[in-house]
């Protein structure tokens, strides 16, 4: 991975972060005015998280045009990582729990599967 890789991989982060943030606001706004069950939290922001991968992951590869699965691995590992990190400073446990350590696995394969759709969009 040369120079140029790393600038749309860190794009496609960031158009990810931004997507994510844009959903959570709409969230938000949907919350103010109904209440939605735990389940519905959860199946939200696993549905955020997908999609934001997705999203950085296709962006990224498209610029970089090779190696889509790996692009993809390294989106979505740095992805779930600054979601780690901020969950940590608004104040979650910093334990590794299983839900966790399964949405991170699902986070590699979706931002593989991904990266290889990136690559045949292009």
């Amino acid at each position: 991975m040369g120079k140029s890789t790393f600038l749309p991989i860190g794009d496609g982060l960031l158009r990810s972060t931004i997507l994510t943030v844009a959903l959570m606001v709409v969230y938000a706004v949907i919350m103010t005015f109904s209440e939605l069950s735990p389940q519905a939290n959860s199946l939200f922001f696993l549905a955020t998280t997908i999609l934001s991968i997705m999203y950085g992951t296709i962006y990224s590869v498209r610029k970089i045009n090779k190696k889509g699965w790996l692009i993809g691995i390294i989106v979505a590992a740095l992805y779930m990582l600054i979601i780690y990190v901020l969950s940590i400073v608004a104040g979650n446990s910093p334990i590794i729990e299983v839900t966790r350590l399964i949405r991170f696995l699902l986070a590699l394969g979706v931002g593989a599967l991904s990266g290889m759709l990136g690559i045949n969009l292009s």
